[in-house]
């Protein structure tokens, strides 16, 4: 028998929120019901908490409900059954999900069987029509990797689905990272109708797309399927005020108030042609690859007068480094 606090029907759905909310519902237990009551578990018999948090009537009870079967996380499994190649750091426990599509960090030096055994698991475990794994770091100008089908669909063309936009991506013909979709949200955050964006390294469009409030948005990119991609997801999303342009960023003249330099890796290469575009008194958003802000900041000082407005740690990159962006306001 499990101890339930007894409420009317038509007070369930508030007095489970407020349980949750406090940590005392119990969740190894369905709740139950009757013609008129619902029997919520809980994990107290603390009257004067429960008194206190919930207003009405209620009454604790003993009741036989059906004990709820969770399923091991993926993530689980892998920590339990795979734990010597976790340790070893031949496999992640982490992994992305791009629309449809899983992708796996499996060192080539596990082999191929076990790959595939771990590639099946995902396609079970976690929802997906396709599972891969990174075969290569990102390589070459188009900033794409190798990738190994494991299980599902062998296709890499999806949708993927982020802050209210859609976007179609090919995983292995354009970079996207969907660990950055929190920052493309705040930086769409950031403009207003009076920017013109630049989007240096624009890939598929994500950033552009998360700053359609923008008067003009140029969507530069050299990989010619990141610009057949952006285009389909210009109509996709209806933002017709973004120009696409398959180009080297350095063989352009442009002007705008709101810069974004999504190259983290080789972004300081760049600092000149992105201070070439910038207008006085706008923004220039900095990705970059480092162990703290210092570097970057003395690298923007030693060109321009400028203030940071805004920087922050966005992932782990290395043990010792992280990738990083700085807001830098380009002053007068």
């Amino acid at each position: 028998m499990v101890k339930c606090l007894k409420v009317a029907k038509k007070e369930g759905e508030r007095v489970r929120k407020i349980l949750l909310e406090n940590n005392l519902l119990n969740k190894d237990y369905k709740i139950d019901r009757d013609s008129n009551y619902l029997y919520i578990p809980i994990n107290t018999e603390n009257y004067s908490l429960l008194n206190s948090l919930i207003d009405g009537e209620f009454e604790i009870v003993d009741r036989d409900l059906k004990k709820i079967i969770k399923k091991p996380s993926f993530r689980e499994i892998l920590e339990e059954r795979y734990r010597e190649l976790v340790d070893k750091k031949l496999l992640a426990l982490g992994y992305d999900v791009v629309g449809d599509l899983v992708i796996l960090q499996i060192s080539d030096k596990v082999p191929y069987e076990v790959r595939k055994e771990i590639g099946e698991l995902a396609y079970n475990l976690i929802p997906c029509k396709g599972v891969f794994r990174k075969k290569s770091e990102v390589k070459g100008e188009y900033r794409v990797r190798e990738l190994e089908h494991l299980a599902g669909e062998n296709r890499t063309l999806t949708i993927h689905r982020e802050n209210n936009y859609r976007l179609y991506v090919d995983i292995a013909k354009v970079y996207f990272s969907p660990r950055l979709s929190g920052e493309r949200k705040r930086v769409g955050s950031l403009v207003n109708l009076n920017d013109v964006v630049v989007d240096m390294f624009s890939g598929v469009g994500p950033f552009s797309i998360a700053c359609k409030m923008a008067k003009k948005i140029y969507s530069i990119d050299i990989n010619p399927h990141a610009i057949e991609l952006l285009k389909k997801n210009i109509e996709l999303n209806k933002v017709y005020k973004i120009e696409p342009i398959l180009s080297d960023v350095r063989d352009l003249n442009l002007k705008g108030s709101r810069i974004i330099m999504n190259l983290p890796k080789y972004s300081y290469m760049f600092v000149d042609k992105a201070l070439e575009f910038v207008d006085k008194g706008g923004v220039i958003h900095y990705y970059t690859i480092g162990e703290d802000f210092e570097e970057s900041i003395k690298l923007f000082e030693s060109k321009v007068n400028c203030r940071v407005l805004n920087k922050r740690v966005i992932k782990s990159y290395s043990p010792k480094e992280y990738v990083l962006v700085l807001d830098f306001l380009i002053e007068e």
